[in-house]
């Protein structure tokens, strides 16, 4: 009795220990003839629930900047996970209005000068198209992904995620030119998922 329990405290915090986490990589491929990949604009590689629920995870430590700086947003585009707050400091040394139309995440941070920062919460997944009330020609995009697990593809196609706890995901895609995609993926734990995506004639999103 004495040597189970010794072999079960050996092995407790093996059997209380969480799966390794697996890796998703593969390569975003375009099947419209004639059109590269880099003429689409950016392509979000993402991993969303199986079952059209929502996944459980920690929201990253870092919270994303874009800056407004010579009368542009830098970045452009940003990707985000649905609950992240975005900081928007104003670089410029001029007033600046930053706001958004798009439908749940609008909102409007109002005029505010050089040196003063605003933030926003971004609370649902889809596209957030920015703007400024003062200089129409200012203009960007965040697309708010609905997990932390997501990859924006290279110029070749190329796309990794790590980091995935083990389980059963949607694998699926956002190009604003482009029908979206889906799959079904499984992540094995401490293992490694290539994949190859197709964009454009023959995709689906079921």
């Amino acid at each position: 009795m004495r040597q189970r329990r010794a072999w079960l405290a050996l092995l407790l915090p093996f059997l209380l220990a969480p799966a390794a986490p697996g890796t998703l990589r593969g390569v975003v491929k375009l099947g419209v003839e004639g059109v590269d990949l880099a003429g689409v604009g950016p392509v979000v590689v993402y991993l969303d629930a199986p079952d059209g629920g929502r996944l459980e995870f920690t929201l990253p430590a870092r919270r994303p900047r874009i800056v407004q700086k010579d009368a542009r947003f830098a970045p452009g585009f940003l990707v985000v996970t649905a609950g992240q707050t975005v900081e928007m400091p104003n670089e410029d040394g001029i007033f600046h209005n930053v706001f958004s139309y798009s439908r749940p995440n609008e909102f409007d941070l109002g005029l505010y000068p050089s040196g003063e920062s605003r933030r926003v919460t971004l609370r649902h997944p889809g596209l957030v198209r920015l703007y400024c009330s003062i200089h129409e020609s200012m203009n960007g995009a965040v697309y708010v992904a609905p997990s932390p697990w997501y990859a924006l593809a290279g110029a070749g196609g190329r796309f990794e995620i790590r980091g995935v706890p083990p389980g059963r995901y949607r694998l699926r895609t956002w190009a604003e030119r482009l029908p979206a995609t889906s799959r079904a993926v499984t992540i094995e734990a401490g293992a490694a998922l290539e994949v190859t995506i197709e964009l454009g004639a023959g995709s689906s999103a079921p």
